[in-house]
């Protein structure tokens, strides 16, 4: 699609991704976000750098099982489901991209806790 303000979000959205590890695409549904993240994708694969997506909606589950949790009583931490994804990207293939996309409505909870690993993690 030609149309300068599209492709304007595109350069953006390659700008952004190149110096964040965690960034977030707003508007509402049929805004284009999806789209436009695929289609960068689809674009930096052609280029030579393969990317894929894992997905995941975090309004379906709650913060423990969407981070992991520790049992107090024998200490051992069990992986949540964002925790088991982000171990996975680090198991790709060499050169492979892999972009974790929490697609759902924005909440305080799980998006302070989202900013709180990605800090971490640094």
């Amino acid at each position: 699609v030609n149309h300068p303000p599209w492709i304007l979000k595109l350069i953006q959205l390659f700008e952004t991704q190149r110096v964040r590890h965690g960034m977030m695409a707003l508007g509402p549904s049929g805004a284009g976000k999806t789209i436009c993240i695929h289609l960068l994708m689809k674009a930096m694969t052609d280029c030579g750098e393969p990317h894929r997506e894992m997905r995941m909606n975090p309004k379906a589950i709650t913060a423990p099982q969407m981070f992991g949790r520790l049992d107090v009583a024998t200490n051992d931490w069990t992986d949540g489901i964002f925790s088991t994804l982000w171990r996975r990207t680090h198991k790709a293939k060499k050169g492979e991209h892999v972009w974790l996309v929490l697609d759902g409505p924005v909440d305080a909870i799980w998006i302070e806790n989202l900013n709180s690993v990605l800090d971490d993690n640094k």
